[in-house]
């Protein structure tokens, strides 16, 4: 069995980890595996321009004229980088199968659906999706599809509780710094919320506007980059991870902090819903004004703070007891199980 892995993402200084999840999904799956990434990615207006022709070439010199043959093609973010692996199929491989991963905006950007893009999903032999909701949103109930996480590192499996009077750090906020993420309405709930101990981990085009904040609120530290083992321990010392997002399909950090023994609070989305449960989560309805929602958030925040010990023992243990279930080695073990399901088909061919 012979896997590529075909993604249109890669690190850029507005984005510095998108794409992560797909190389640590790699890194985690046993046999050896192939991945072809946007590796020249920037914000400039140049690679804007050009970025997609690059990709292709270096897919085309890197994989289409190799003289390795592969039979499973994995694509992350269906469209349009499933093109690549039809080209590849029609190429080198026509035996090859195809396994399509759905991210979010890949869907949620294309709709209603073109014509093309309705088109190539005829190709797809197994479809994933990262969460119930995502799959509901595609344009077609396909045949062969499921709902799988991307996974969280398998470092998180190695972690202890810390009781609540040992957490130093009120708020945590994780995640690239930017209006999706909700920087905007972090920066109205901060006035608020000065007699709490609040920390920032993340880069993205808000950076400079987070460097001024710490020029105002001396309760608040921001860290742009941090190590997977920093992390866990940050996640570790919070009492309450807060996820301001408007999408988020994935819910990655929401997993992590739970694995760590941290409870998340979320304002509504696919990802929030995929990942949280009211024993160790509450999520926060945005379908309403900016106003309400930030009196809201504050509220649900002083409700959380003040939960007495043991009921936040409790739940902390059902958030670990959930996002073990998540970790990269559970996920990479199901991965595989599709991949081999896949080639014993092709040997049926």
């Amino acid at each position: 069995m012979q896997i590529l892995l075909i993604s249109n993402m890669g690190p850029k200084a507005s984005a510095p980890v998108q794409g992560q999840f797909i190389e640590q999904q790699r890194q985690a799956l046993p046999e050896p595996t192939a991945y072809h990434w946007m590796r020249w990615h920037s914000d400039s207006a140049l690679n804007r321009l050009l970025k997609y022709p690059v990709w292709l070439l270096d897919f085309l010199l890197r994989f289409v004229c190799s003289r390795k043959r592969y039979n499973i093609l994995h694509v992350h973010f269906y469209y349009p980088t499933i093109w690549l692996a039809i080209l590849y199929k029609w190429l080198r491989n026509r035996s090859a199968r195809i396994i399509v991963t759905c991210h979010g905006s890949d869907i949620y950007q294309y709709q209603p659906a073109g014509f093309w893009y309705r088109c190539c999903a005829g190709w797809v032999d197994q479809w994933i999706f990262t969460s119930p909701a995502l799959q509901q949103s595609f344009f077609t109930r396909p045949a062969q599809s499921r709902v799988l996480s991307a996974g969280i590192a398998a470092h998180f499996a190695d972690c202890e509780p810390l009781p609540l009077a040992q957490k130093d750090i009120d708020l945590l906020f994780v995640g690239t710094l930017n209006d999706n993420k909700g920087l905007d309405r972090l920066q109205l709930l901060l006035p608020k919320l000065q007699d709490k101990n609040i920390c920032i981990i993340g880069q993205g085009p808000a950076a400079p506007q987070v460097r001024q904040w710490l020029t105002h609120y001396a309760n608040l530290s921001w860290f742009p980059s941090q190590t997977p083992e920093q992390l866990k321990v940050w996640y570790q010392r919070s009492k309450l991870l807060l996820s301001l997002s408007r999408q988020e399909s994935f819910g990655l950090v929401m997993a992590e902090a739970l694995a760590c023994y941290t409870p998340v609070l979320a304002t509504d989305t696919d990802g929030a819903r995929a990942q949280l449960q009211p024993d160790f989560g509450w999520i926060v309805d945005q379908r309403q004004s900016e106003d309400e929602l930030m009196k809201q958030l504050l509220a649900q925040l002083q409700l959380c703070w003040q939960l007495p010990e043991l009921d936040y023992q409790r739940m902390q243990q059902a958030g670990r007891n959930y996002a073990v279930s998540q970790l990269l080695p559970v996920i990479a073990t199901e991965l595989m199980a599709l991949y081999q399901s896949l080639c014993n088909q092709q040997g049926q061919l």
